[in-house]
């Protein structure tokens, strides 16, 4: 899958799909979307009695004393950046010291040096990376969509990676540095931590197998052990990997929190913070705080809400006859257009799909997947239509961008699924939309 991927991404560029930067009005409803309702934090501190988490438009603040949370609407960041700038200077204030990082790509591999600025010699220059370890590391994900591939051939035909020191955590003893790498366009990385000893100047290069196809993009230093951050970035896109892991350097032994399997809210981790006797990890759709040793999680997911003082028509799709009455209440927005937005709604509009549609919709988690906001290099989520009757006229069909489906009663001998769905469209104009902080 991965080679059609990044083609698809070439030929998309060609065709002008990538955002434009610095758009005050994005035009189509993928670009409403992620301004309107992708809001994950990007930075964690700690205040007085609270912690600030920092959106790129807005700041969540939580009151230790009170636990409640509240959000301010601030600008703290640019909100074309998906991700933060590499490190590339970091000072360790209790023994005055400042290390540079500087990463390089050649042809044949991925280098990172590592320097301490009042000395004139290079520190490490460290090879993390080389043709012939990325085509085994990458090898099966190729062949997904090439059976046939060998790893010379891959090997001969990637591109080396540059590294980029993307987060650095310190303990007692030591620096652990985060490293990054872009995947696309033929380049490829493996996920990498590094440590650094601050006595003794030793460096040892750590790769898990599990985490070989990911970028490390963030770490803490929490309780007994490491905790990273992961995903995978390419051309116009990012995908989750391994979620939150826990990893200890001693036994090489990791362990990953992902949503299903985990209390974790969301699938790619945005900002992580070790503070006091607790870890807080921000995603793409939410909060956790992971109280530790104990290893009590608490999680809110961010929600993006629109307050309605006045009843209003609803529609089944954007602009049609409206069909049903909505309450003055506050509602969550799943996707918006220039006109429109979609609500989660009380009642549910039915219609028909087929099952086969269906099936591939749920394994793909299209309705909740919050990182697909930011997937924007093509027309973002696909618009599911249900129609009133099995192989009825799709322009009188109800529209669902990303809601849930809830199967109702068994598969027609055709392949048809009645499904009901819990979304309505009301009109845009005067209404805000802001994110809140609530229960999973």
């Amino acid at each position: 899958m991965f080679p059609r991927i990044l083609a698809l991404l070439w030929l998309a560029s060609l065709l002008g799909f990538p955002r434009e930067r610095g758009q005050e009005e994005p035009a189509d409803a993928a670009e409403i979307s992620r301004a309107l309702l992708y809001h994950p934090a990007r930075s964690i501190e700690s205040a007085t009695d609270a912690i600030m988490l920092r959106a790129a438009r807005f700041t969540y603040r939580f009151g230790l004393s009170t636990s409640q949370w509240t959000v301010a609407r601030e600008s703290n960041l640019d909100p074309e950046r998906d991700k933060p700038e590499p490190v590339t200077q970091y000072t360790v204030a209790r023994l005055a010291r400042t290390y540079r990082f500087s990463g390089i790509a050649d042809e044949d591999g991925g280098i990172l040096e590592i320097h301490r600025t009042d000395q004139a010699e290079l520190l490490a220059r460290l090879i993390l990376w080389t043709r012939p370890q990325l085509a085994a590391a990458w090898l099966a994900r190729w062949r997904q969509d090439m059976p046939n591939a060998s790893a010379e051939q891959l090997a001969r035909d990637l591109e080396p990676a540059e590294p980029e020191v993307a987060a650095v955590a310190e303990d007692a003893a030591h620096l652990w540095l985060a490293v990054r790498h872009y995947a696309g366009e033929g380049s490829l990385g493996l996920g990498t931590l590094v440590r650094l000893e601050l006595e003794t100047r030793q460096v040892k290069v750590f790769q898990p197998r599990a985490l070989a196809t990911s970028s490390i993009t963030h770490v803490a230093v929490a309780g007994d052990a490491l905790w990273l951050g992961t995903y995978r970035e390419g051309e116009g896109f990012i995908e989750p990997t391994a979620g939150l892991v826990r990893f200890d350097p001693a036994s090489g032994g990791l362990q990953t929190y992902l949503p299903g399997s985990s209390p974790l809210v969301g699938q790619i981790v945005t900002a992580m913070r070790a503070l006091n006797d607790s870890l807080w990890v921000a995603t793409d759709a939410g909060v956790c705080r992971i109280v530790l040793p104990e290893h009590n999680w608490t999680c809110w997911r961010i929600a993006s809400m629109v307050s309605v003082a006045q009843a209003a028509a609803v529609s089944d799709r954007p602009g049609g006859t409206p069909a049903r009455r909505l309450p003055p209440s506050s509602y969550e927005v799943r996707w918006a257009n220039v006109n429109f937005l979609e609500l989660i709604t009380p009642d549910a509009v039915e219609g028909w799909i087929r099952a086969e549609e269906l099936a591939e919709l749920k394994g793909r988690g299209f309705e909740m997947a919050a990182y697909e906001l930011a997937n924007t290099y093509g027309d973002g989520a696909t618009p599911v239509r249900l129609l009133r009757a099995p192989e009825g006229d799709p322009l009188e069909a109800a529209v669902v961008y990303r809601a849930a489906l809830e199967p109702v009663g068994d598969v027609t001998r055709d392949g048809w699924q009645r499904v009901r769905a819990r979304v309505g469209w009301i009109p845009r104009a005067g209404l805000d939309v802001a994110p809140r902080i609530l229960p999973p």
